[in-house]
């Protein structure tokens, strides 16, 4: 993959292509756009885009249909759902069909922003050259590392390499968006108690490098640290992330896919990463996370 990241916009809408055409110019992405499921389809096959935004209801072809028919052509292609209220049983579809997000709409900018804005950090470290290991029977280590949320895709990097020949490509970019979630959530709701109301102004008014800065520089904050430990057995890969902050109640995140509100994103990343392992715990305070990943042994 060369620096530029492409982008597919996939809205039969007209006024929801131009707003987000907007968006996307200003971001600097190289794109292409299509009114429709079968258009997208055929633009797909041809640009071979990273990252597809695409509406669930269109004509001619569904967004699912099509996110369905693109996941087998590409399974590691990123592909975002845009969807309409009261559209939940389509959400679930998707997601079952290998969608890696979905958004609702009125689509708020600085959430699509935040999130091209993971996605080509992600891309570029997923990239970056790859060690080539002999399968072990067992291995474990543990890591630290602080509230620098930059370096983030380089850590999810690091963990990713030693997977790589375990999963098939599909898996392995699940697992790569999983983690990326779950220690970003570590570090900013965490570490540094960042509300998403906190953390959507400060992207809006483009002071999000500020907020991590000035959080992370608190005395209370100052010397926390994220923990991740590793367990690779013979059926399995297994997760552990820690942080140090107070923790909550992992009972009281709201159903991301019926609860409106502000608050609707951060449990949202919650649900998202559930797809993604086939286990996934919070444990004591609710400040530590298990995830899991069964092996599928390969004939």
């Amino acid at each position: 993959m060369t620096d530029t990241i492409k982008v597919l916009i996939v809205e039969d809408d007209p006024a929801s292509m131009n707003y987000l055409e907007i968006i996307l110019n200003k971001e600097g992405l190289d794109y292409k756009t299509a009114s429709d499921g079968q258009e997208g389809l055929d633009i797909f096959k041809k640009y071979r885009p990273h990252i597809v935004l695409t509406d669930i209801n269109m004509p001619r072809m569904s967004g699912v249909e099509m996110l369905s028919a693109i996941k087998r052509i590409d399974s590691q292609a990123i592909v975002i759902m845009l969807t309409a209220f009261n559209s939940e049983e389509y959400v679930i579809e998707s997601m079952r069909y290998g969608a890696n997000n979905y958004l609702k709409k009125p689509i708020l900018k600085e959430n699509i922003i935040s999130l091209l804005r993971k996605y080509k950090s992600i891309l570029y470290a997923r990239n970056q050259h790859k060690q080539i290991q002999n399968f072990i029977a067992h291995h474990a280590f543990s890591m630290k590392f602080n509230n620098d949320i930059f370096q983030v895709p380089f850590i999810v990097n690091y963990l990713i390499d030693e997977i790589d020949l375990l999963f098939k490509e599909d898996e392995t970019m699940g697992i790569r968006l999983g983690l990326d979630e779950i220690i970003i959530n570590a570090i900013e709701h965490g570490n540094l108690n960042i509300s998403y109301r906190e953390k959507s102004k400060a992207i809006q008014n483009n002071s999000y490098e500020k907020l991590i800065s000035n959080r992370s520089k608190l005395t209370t904050n100052k010397n926390k640290e994220v923990t991740i430990k590793y367990t690779f057995s013979d059926n399995f890969c297994e997760w552990l992330i820690e942080d140090e902050g107070e923790g909550f109640d992992p009972n009281s995140i709201p159903n991301p896919i019926t609860t409106e509100g502000t608050e609707m994103l951060h449990g949202r990343g919650i649900f998202i990463t559930r797809f993604q392992f086939d286990e996934l715990e919070y444990l004591e305070k609710g400040n530590k996370v298990r995830l899991r990943k069964y092996i599928q042994k390969r004939t």
